[in-house]
């Protein structure tokens, strides 16, 4: 059976390769669980650095880049959690009992 290490370097490598078909924008660091992070001991990986982040579940990885949707969903969150007033067009509809009527 291979080791935890090798597994995450082969899957690391399918990411990066799937990242370099899917996305015109180089990957400015490969992100690890921290647990992860100092078990391998990695600083880089085919001359991307490596860096330990919370948000990554162990036994996982991200690819960090300025195309990068990763944290997304905070941002998202923050901009619907602005209170706006509701605003409802109202188009055509029946007329009132004092506007007169065509026809």
């Amino acid at each position: 059976m291979a080791s935890l290490e090798a597994e995450m370097l082969e899957f690391i490598r399918r990411g990066l390769d799937h990242h370099a078909l899917s996305c015109p924008l180089a990957p400015r660091a490969i992100l690890l669980n921290p647990g992860n992070y100092e078990l391998f001991g990695w600083d880089e990986l085919w001359g991307i650095p490596v860096l330990a982040d919370d948000r990554v579940a162990p036994k996982r990885f991200r690819i960090d880049c300025d195309g990068s949707a990763f944290g997304i969903e905070a941002e998202i969150s923050d901009a619907i959690a602005v209170e706006q007033p509701l605003v409802i067009p109202v188009g055509p509809g029946l007329p009132r009992e004092d506007e007169p009527t065509a026809g």
